[in-house]
């Protein structure tokens, strides 16, 4: 699950599946752009602040848990935050693509990394 921030307080934010990422830094490099996410988000590019890890929704956690240094602990030692760090970095590297290639973004995540892969 990954953050969209769509402000600076700290409930300006909406969750999406890390699945919908590429269709999230897409929208953020294309202002005039929108989109509706599967869990019925709806988004316009320009409200886009930022896109990160929404840590207590990976981890089953309550929305307003604080973490503190054994969650984070927990997150390294499962390995949660290489996953979701290499999981945005193709979504980054697939919304890239979805330029010369908008089918990318009617596809989840991976579905769209196995479609590049047999384009290569």
């Amino acid at each position: 699950m990954i953050k969209i921030i769509t402000g600076f307080r700290e409930n300006q934010y909406y969750t999406i599946p890390t699945e919908e990422a590429h269709k999230a830094y897409y929208l953020f490099t294309h202002p005039e752009e929108r989109t509706v996410f599967s869990n019925g988000v709806a988004l316009i590019g320009k409200f886009i602040q930022g896109i990160e890890p929404d840590w207590n929704a990976l981890m089953g956690y309550n929305p307003t848990h604080e973490l503190d240094s054994d969650d984070w602990n927990e997150i390294k030692n499962r390995g949660i935050d290489l996953k979701i760090r290499d999981s945005l970095y193709e979504a980054k590297q697939t919304a890239l693509l979805a330029e010369k290639n908008p089918k990318l973004l009617n596809m989840e995540l991976s579905e769209a990394k196995e479609s590049i892969k047999l384009l290569k």
